[in-house]
């Protein structure tokens, strides 16, 4: 791969491969720079300021914080051993080394087993610094967890972290520059990073960096061409991602001979319905929940095909891979009240009031159906198919056993409606690929050296899920990372 290396030069600019050098208006130094204020940046500075570092200075491309990925999530984040377990009465202290298993079990034990080692090691305490700010975590049910290693926080929503985040590094006096946008690395002899060329309005700038530099830029599942391009399998699929999630922190990296791994792989809800067909923005179901409720989930010939207890980016991979895009739920109305009775939140991006109002009068991907003559007319599907497919899981209510497909959260038989149909599509919602990092979460070349003076934590780095994903693992593990890698930096 060919590196494009920016360096430093005694003239008040920097000589670069790109076609016209860009005239440098200023110099500064910093001790530590971080690129992206999502949870993993946020985090790295503030824990960088509460561990002695000197000058720290975060830049943003966007104008808020509330841009990032992190503040278009639900806000759920995993991890085991926490305080919220244990004021919920949840013994987890000793459940780290199974809490590692079902992570690598999940990502098809392709994942970098260092990088989830970090992840474990690191959440509890993370969360328990959220818990002591005020942030109220609840344990929740995930079927990938043995325990309730799932937490929610109280406002369902990732900006909830990013709000105290904040405010903790403004407090803390680290320096934040918005509307600012990183270009470039600036390296020495392409593998030391010695800080970055960034540009603000119309004036480019080099910042450098004593301790080093930590990208926390995300990935680029907000960039549905690219998408396209890069991973065929999900081409033409809509997109929850923040459209700020572009990939240009893994650009840089890359131009400079950074590795990367598994960047052909995704994480998908299969949950989830087009919004903006123009724009390709998606909302994300939170159907997966809703099956612990007892509904089920059918293909367009109205039979189940996999186990509804699935995690939903697992039943995305199924579709994908069988050249379906659309998945229907069925659920009883007594199962969709005791969803909407037990969850704060059913579609990420929409409050209750919202969610009602599609309940009630359709539009975008409900139906309420009165018998099942109406639903297989609704999905396009043989009744017959359809009817043998509800009589047999009725059976297996009954006997408490699914021979099919070895079910556990079976909740009511459908037996007469009216029932709720859910037309489904897969949405894609992070990067499950990324840099390549070491135990200290510094980037490596293409030789699996490490790239002096340069960092990654968050989404741009690859391999904390392996193939496949659990929802909250990556929130998580941008917390959990980019508060180590801050503290790491600080005390260096």
């Amino acid at each position: 791969m060919k590196r494009r290396t920016l360096l430093l030069s005694p003239l008040p600019f920097v000589l670069s491969s790109l076609v016209n050098a860009k005239p440098i208006e200023k110099t500064e130094t910093a001790e530590i720079v971080i690129i992206g204020a999502g949870a993993a940046g946020l985090f790295a500075a503030v824990a960088a300021k509460e561990n002695g570092a000197g000058r720290v200075v975060l830049i943003e491309k966007n104008p808020s914080p509330f841009f990032s990925s992190t503040s278009y999530s639900a806000g759920s984040v995993n991890a085991s051993g926490t305080l919220a377990q244990l004021k919920h009465g949840i013994q987890d202290i000793d459940g780290k080394e199974e809490f590692t298993e079902e992570i690598l079990r999940q990502g098809n034990y392709e994942n970098d087993k260092a990088l989830v080692a970090n992840y474990v090691k690191n959440a509890a305490p993370a969360l328990d610094w959220l818990t002591e700010k005020g942030v109220e975590l609840t344990p929740s049910t995930n079927i990938a967890f043995r325990v309730k290693r799932m937490h929610g926080c109280d406002l369902a929503t990732g900006a909830r972290y990013v709000e105290v985040l904040f405010s903790e590094a403004i407090r803390l006096g680290v320096e934040i520059w918005f509307n600012t946008k990183a270009i470039e690395l600036i390296t020495e002899k392409g593998n030391e990073v010695l800080g970055v060329q960034y540009k603000r309005g119309r004036s480019y700038g080099n910042l450098l960096a004593q301790k080093g530099v930590i990208l926390c830029t995300g990935g680029f599942a907000g960039d549905v061409n690219r998408v396209d391009r890069d991973i065929p399998k999900f081409a033409g699929l809509p997109t929850f991602a923040s459209p700020s999630s572009r990939g240009e922190g893994l650009d840089m990296a890359t131009r400079i001979g950074a590795a990367t791994h598994l960047l052909d792989y995704m994480g998908a809800y299969a949950y989830g319905f087009p919004l903006d067909e123009e724009t390709r923005r998606g909302l994300i179901f939170r159907g997966h929940v809703m099956n612990l409720y007892g509904s089920i989930t059918l293909n367009k010939a109205g039979k189940r095909f996999i186990n509804d207890d699935q995690n939903s980016t697992k039943v995305a991979q199924f579709l994908t891979s069988h050249h379906e895009r659309t998945v229907y739920q069925l659920a009883t109305e007594a199962q969709l009240s005791d969803f909407m009775k037990n969850d704060p939140i059913q579609v990420i991006g929409w409050d209750r009031t919202k969610f009602n109002q599609e309940k009630e009068e359709g539009g975008h991907f409900i139906n309420r159906v009165n018998s099942l003559e109406e639903c297989a007319s609704e999905m396009g599907c043989s009744f017959d198919a359809l009817k043998n497919t509800i009589d047999a899981y009725n059976r297996s209510v009954a006997s408490g056993n699914d021979g099919e497909f070895g079910r556990k959260f079976m909740k009511g038989q459908f037996l007469s409606g009216p029932f709720y149909l859910f037309k489904c599509t897969p949405v894609v919602g992070i990067t499950i690929g990324g840099l390549k990092v070491n135990r200290q979460m510094q980037v490596l070349n293409e030789y699996g050296e490490p790239i002096s003076k340069l960092f990654a934590a968050g989404e741009v780095v690859g391999g904390l899920h392996g193939t496949s994903y659990i929802g909250g693992c990556s929130l998580a593990g941008a917390l959990a990372l980019g508060r180590m890698v801050g503290e790491q930096l600080a005390k260096s």
